[in-house]
């Protein structure tokens, strides 16, 4: 059986990404972020690629992605109506990250706005599936699973 490494999309394109999980097993069987941003600080470092060492654009970047996680985290309830069955007082996220099909951008939407509009209903169904496969690919060794995980696609 051949072990191929690689990245999942182009965001790490300069660092060989073979080096860099040499240099994150070096760390340990259970490595933590911080254990990773240590070893990247060696210029000498594959992993040292990976990272925005100018600490202005750091801040700016991490800014960013704290933008990023109140959008996720947000969500919606709605008070059901009495007659409702009790299942359904499920919160609704409020936003998802959503690729703009004619860019490589992106940004989020609400979910309840795209529900209602037959496109964007596809793109989130879309999306959804998407997510079931990766979900399936990270835990098919699984045996426990095996039930749900043939039900996706």
């Amino acid at each position: 059986m051949q072990t191929i490494i690689k990245w999942q999309t182009a965001m790490f394109k300069k660092a060989d990404p073979e080096k860099c999980y040499e240099e994150i097993s070096s760390i340990g069987d259970e490595v933590t972020p911080a254990q990773v941003v240590q070893k990247a600080e060696s210029e000498d470092s594959e992993l040292h690629k990976c990272f925005t060492w100018d600490d202005t654009e750091a801040a700016s970047q991490w800014r960013l992605q704290e933008a990023r996680q109140v959008m996720r985290q947000l969500i919606v309830i709605t008070q059901p109506d009495p007659e409702e069955p009790e299942e359904k007082k499920e919160p609704v996220q409020i936003r998802l990250l959503m690729k703009n099909d004619n860019s490589h951008s992106s940004g989020y939407k609400q979910t309840l706005v795209m529900v209602r509009d037959e496109d964007e209903y596809q793109k989130l169904l879309d999306m959804a599936r998407e997510e079931l496969r990766v979900f399936k690919r990270k835990y098919s060794m699984l045996s426990e699973l095996r039930e749900i995980l043939d039900l996706i696609d």
